[in-house]
């Protein structure tokens, strides 16, 4: 997995502003929206924000098999138009373009939970909606992960995939843990828990239940006070240190404090959280995430 986002909605640096973060010459404290891509074994996108255009060129996103959007808000969702050119079999311009076979095809997949799934066809209502000849615009399938329950863990070849119910303030939000079984039967996973204000105990046990070792946790953390619909920092650290995931990030951070400060923050705060700190002794990490983070099990 690799983190092609890890700033808050405005993004960093924040439009307008002259702070220290985001005037830095730190290649780490300059984030784009929150947002992640699995690679390998199978191309597995995680959001689709406003920047998605320009995260998929920076990061050299290839044809995903399925998309999952975790809540509908725009820092989230607002790239969905630029999936056009990965939901068709073959491009309109391609010589061996058939219109007839293209007509059959459902399209991109594209899973989010009930309430995002009903805001996608709400808010993007033409991409649903049949249109004459011309305007481009993306061919995908929205499956409600509420509606399609049974059939999770989803596979996708050998990575099986969990949506873990979180909560973003009052929004229902949906968390993802990836697993992969390795040859020798043991399974590895990655959680990639962002926009979130409250897990609860059932998602806690859900994780834990099925990630056989949780090497990675990405944990959404706004900034050092606590926030409505957000962790802060020490929140988000108190729900890794229950997850007790071999190595921590924080994610979908804002601009009080540059990369170097908030790594100082958690390292004086670790001792608070037993886990946390017997894993980083053990050879685990704590630390803020940054765009280009490449995470591997």
């Amino acid at each position: 997995m690799i983190l092609t986002g890890t700033g808050t909605s405005h993004g960093i640096p924040v439009i307008g502003c002259n702070c220290a973060v985001c005037t830095s010459k730190d290649p780490k404290d300059n984030r784009l929206r929150c947002s992640a891509w699995i690679f390998d074994p199978v191309s597995i996108l995680i959001d689709v924000g406003p920047e998605f255009r320009i995260q998929a060129l920076k990061y050299k996103i290839t044809k995903p098999q399925a998309v999952f959007i975790t809540h509908s808000h725009a820092d989230h969702l607002h790239g969905i138009d630029d999936l056009r050119i990965f939901s068709h079999s073959t491009p309109p311009t391609s010589p061996v373009y058939n219109k007839e076979h293209e007509a059959h095809i459902k399209g991109l997949r594209v899973y989010a939970n009930d309430r995002c799934a009903k805001d996608i066809a709400k808010r993007f209502d033409y991409i649903f909606t049949p249109t004459k000849e011309g305007g481009g615009k993306p061919k995908i399938e929205i499956i409600s992960t509420k509606e399609h329950e049974a059939e999770f863990p989803l596979s996708l070849k050998n990575i099986q995939v969990t949506p873990v119910p979180l909560m973003h303030g009052s929004l229902e939000d949906m968390g993802l843990l990836f697993t992969e079984t390795k040859k020798d039967g043991t399974k590895k996973s990655i959680a990639y828990l962002t926009d979130c204000s409250f897990i609860s105990d059932k998602s806690i046990n859900l994780i834990k239940e099925r990630c056989g070792v949780l090497e990675h946790l990405v944990i959404d953390g706004l900034k050092p006070t606590p926030h409505s619909t957000h962790f802060s920092y020490e929140q988000a650290l108190e729900a890794a240190d229950r997850l007790n995931a071999k190595n921590t990030y924080l994610t979908h951070m804002a601009h009080n404090l540059s990369h170097k400060q908030l790594s100082e923050y958690i390292d004086a705060v670790i001792p608070k959280f037993k886990n946390l700190k017997r894993n980083i002794e053990e050879g685990g990490s704590a630390s803020p995430a940054y765009d280009g983070l490449i995470l591997e099990i």
